[in-house]
């Protein structure tokens, strides 16, 4: 069992668990972004790609 290692998201503030966040993940190597806004921002990149 994995260590919790508590994080706060750089884009909304929400505290979340880096280890069991499935989409969680840092940009830049140092700023946490948790699952909601990952799946958030992943749509909304994938919306502004397909109009090019």
């Amino acid at each position: 069992m994995s260590e919790e290692k508590i994080e706060t998201c750089f884009i909304c503030g929400q505290k979340f668990d880096m280890n069991k966040a499935e989409l969680g993940y840092y940009r830049n190597g140092k700023f946490p972004i948790c699952d909601f806004c990952a799946d958030f921002y992943r749509f909304y990149n994938e919306d502004l790609t397909s109009k090019k």
